[in-house]
């Protein structure tokens, strides 16, 4: 995963716009900030002080909240 580029699902989207699927609180917070454009380190820096590291964004990818996005151009 290193320092790649992700962007929100579908399922994402929906999470954020009606909790449609009982995200936990730390998590949403981070899918909130994932936008296509930001690297993991630049988010789990932000997120740090939550406890959040690479295995939060691993859960959001395994779980399809997340899908790995176009590099920024």
């Amino acid at each position: 995963m290193n320092n790649s580029i992700f962007d929100k699902s579908q399922k994402g989207r929906e999470e954020i716009v009606m909790r449609k699927h009982g995200l936990a609180l730390r998590l949403r917070a981070l899918l909130v900030l994932i936008d296509g454009q930001h690297s993991t380190v630049d988010l789990l820096e932000k997120v740090s002080g939550l406890g959040l590291g690479e295995h939060s964004i691993q859960e959001l990818l395994d779980n399809g909240y997340i899908q790995l996005g176009d590099s920024p151009k």
